[in-house]
């Protein structure tokens, strides 16, 4: 592969696979709203604000793939999120048609189905369930990168990330924590699987996961990395709050819920 862009390079998880994507490409070209620092050879950086879609042409011009990482991170109230969340998809998925990019690796998050029942396992194939105006802001770009796959041929896999880190903190991560070589692994194979459009579980080996992850399997994913060996020591590291240990999403299913902590639970 030539050049990947990658949106948002400057983040934390963005920081910790930029060196194995430097390894696939000639040119890792990377991007984010603040200066960065290259970390590698073959790294060309860009400063830009991808809300503003005059800095798209000059990003994506002779890009084979994208990994995009760029956007608000955590919960928010809506003016922010429509303009780093939103707006941001609309402007990189219009570009990356017109430029010919072959495909968009993206994360998606947990948040997209943050509000089923840590009780439930599901696949891909579940029904959107937010958590949070984030996570919506997750299933917006799952949805764009499945028109324009559909409409435009544009490969994307979706990556629905847990938390990401070197270990677990807490007793929820047993179920949804992903180690970084793991989340490397993912993205590279979005980068050069064969498929349309995929949504794969972001998690690494975790016998407690809620997530039927086969997809990632049939494309090649093998996890190295597990969160049972903390499970003992963080069994008891929970939340106070029963709607954040009823729901898969935690605290951002708890922040602003209003009544009934089992209401949509029941609803199925």
């Amino acid at each position: 592969m030539n050049r990947i862009l990658v949106t948002g390079a400057g983040g934390k998880v963005a920081r910790s696979v930029r060196a194995r994507l430097g390894e696939l490409c000639t040119e890792l070209r990377l991007t984010d709203i603040v200066p960065l620092q290259s970390t590698g050879p073959n790294q060309t950086l860009h400063v830009a604000d991808l809300v503003d879609p005059a800095t798209l042409p000059a990003l994506v011009d002779g890009v084979d793939a994208i990994v995009h990482f760029a956007g608000y991170p955590r919960e928010a109230e809506w003016p922010v999120l429509l303009d780093a969340n939103i707006r941001t998809v609309i402007h990189l998925w219009e570009a990356a048609a017109a430029a010919g990019v072959q495909r968009i690796v993206y994360a998606s998050s947990n948040h997209a189905v943050g509000y089923y029942a840590r009780s439930e396992r599901i696949d891909h194939r579940a029904p959107p369930r937010p958590d949070s105006r984030y996570g919506v802001t997750k299933v917006f770009m799952e949805a764009t990168a499945s028109l324009y796959a559909d409409k435009c041929g544009l490969r994307a896999m979706g990556v629905r990330i847990g938390y990401c880190g070197p270990e677990p903190l807490e007793a929820r991560m047993l179920s949804h924590w992903v180690h970084p070589d793991d989340l490397a692994q993912l993205i590279e194979i979005g980068l050069q699987a064969d498929y349309h459009h995929e949504i794969v579980y972001g998690v690494s080996a975790n016998s407690a996961s809620w997530y039927d992850n086969h997809r990632a399997e049939a494309l090649g994913y093998k996890p190295r990395h597990s969160a049972d060996p903390f499970a003992a020591a963080l069994a008891a590291v929970r939340s106070n709050d029963p709607v954040a240990e009823r729901y898969q999403g935690g605290s951002f299913a708890a922040a602003g819920h209003v009544g009934d902590a089992d209401r949509p639970a029941r609803a199925g």
